[in-house]
Order: structure tokens, then sequence, then C-alpha cells
């Protein structure tokens, strides 16, 4: 293969990944969408699928974990900076908490520390994680402006349980409601029986992060006002560590 080739091949490759969403998106779909023919682009998504970059199923083709791995090697240090302040919520709530940033519309976690409780959230790696419908997420989405969030989601908000938004508009009135309050919360829209409640994280020269604690929907209310006031103190800790001139 030639060098022009080479390059026409991977800028294929990068749009066809450019177009994939939680959903999963059919071969025919993707020639369309690319112009390309169907058997070209059943030769890059073999590829793909091979490095884990992406998976194919009967629901069509999406997002592999390959993804998640390349965009948490990137962001390691920023969660081996936070270890601590990380430590510090989960003693604060002993419920299952995380920081995250994302890609695309998925959610990457960085770092987690799972809930020593007796009925506690277990998070199952291989669900989708849609920005839209998680606590971290919608906290991410609350440093960006209305236009970027429509243009990420382009209004494709397919629901994982009954209580996910999948209203562009009814996001958006949410978001704003984020930015006014500094919480986020997941009120069983990722997973049915779990909640959970975000707070942004910027980082500077870096896409945006998140703190959340995440834990079953039945003490949520209860356990509420205590958990915003860990993440609150929690967060202006990494807030301090990750400013340049605390280095």
């Amino acid at each position: 293969m030639n060098k022009t080739a080479g390059i026409q091949v991977i800028s294929r490759a990068i749009k066809i990944l450019r177009l994939l969403h939680e959903r999963g998106t059919s071969l025919g779909e993707l020639a369309r969408l690319t112009d390309l023919p169907r058997s070209t682009v059943q030769r890059i998504v073999d590829t793909l699928a091979a490095e884990h970059l992406v998976e194919c199923g009967e629901g069509g083709v999406r997002l592999g974990w390959g993804i998640n791995e390349l965009a948490r090697n990137a962001y390691s240090d920023v969660a081996a900076q936070l270890r601590h302040p990380l430590e510090l919520l989960f003693e604060k709530t002993r419920e299952t908490v995380d920081i995250s940033t994302f890609h695309g519309r998925e959610v990457i976690f960085l770092d987690r520390i799972i809930s020593d409780q007796a009925v506690r959230v277990v998070p199952i790696h291989d669900r989708p994680k849609p920005v839209y419908a998680m606590a971290n997420g919608k906290a991410m989405l609350s440093l960006l402006t209305d236009a970027q969030i429509t243009a990420l989601l382009h209004d494709q908000m397919p629901a994982l349980t009954p209580q996910t938004l999948v209203s562009l508009p009814a996001l958006l009135q949410q978001i704003a409601a984020v930015r006014a309050d500094g919480f986020s919360y997941d009120r069983e829209e990722h997973a049915e029986g779990v909640c959970a409640v975000g707070i942004a994280l910027p980082v500077p020269g870096r896409p945006a992060h998140a703190l959340s604690v995440v834990l079953p929907s039945y003490r949520f209310a209860a356990r509420l006002p205590a958990i915003q006031q860990a993440l609150e103190e929690v967060r202006e800790m990494c807030l301090c560590i990750l400013s340049p001139r605390s280095k």
C-alpha cells in the first residue's frame, strides 16, 4: 500500500468512527453516510473490530471498549492526581464514587471506588454510558454551550429506562438547572433502581471532567444533602490540586 492509499484508509476509518453512537449503526447506513461501497466499509469495520475499536452485533456497529482504553490512557495522569480526593469522597459517603471525562457522546470512567455497603451499585462494564443519561455526563455537558450540546447529540438520545430524557429541549432545560444549581442528577435514567449526583470538574487544557456518587434509589433522597456537601468539599480539593499555581 502506498502512502496516499494508506492515508485514505485512515481517513475513512476515522470518518466511520465519528458516525458511531450507542444505538449501533448498520453497515448499509455507514456505507450511505460515507458514500463508500459496502464491501469497503465491511473491511474497515472488520479491521477496527480486530483492534476492539468497534463492536459488531445484531444492533449494528458501535464504538468498542478499545476507544475507552485509549482515552483512559490519555487522561490517566489526571486520575492519578485526584486519587486521594476520590478516596476522601468515598470515606465521606461510603457509596460508589467515580471521576470521569467523556469521549464523543460516551462517559469514560478514569477511576472508581465501589461502595462497601451491603446494598450498593456495581457498574456493568458493557452497558452504554451516554452523557445525557448520567449525572457525571450532565455535569460535563453543563460546561458546554447549548449549541455545542446540540451538535454533540444530534437529537440522538435513545432511552435506557422509562425515565431517560429523550428530548433535547428537555435536556437543555435540565442542563440550565445544573449550571444554576451546581449539581446534576440521574434519577433512574441510566439504570432502574440506581440514582446518582454529579458535579463538574473543569481541568485546565483538557475536556471537562466530573465527580459523581452513585447509590441505590431507595436511599437517594435521604442521603442527598450529605452527598452534595461531600461533592462540594472534594471538588474544591480537586481544583486546588489541578490549579497551575499549585504545581
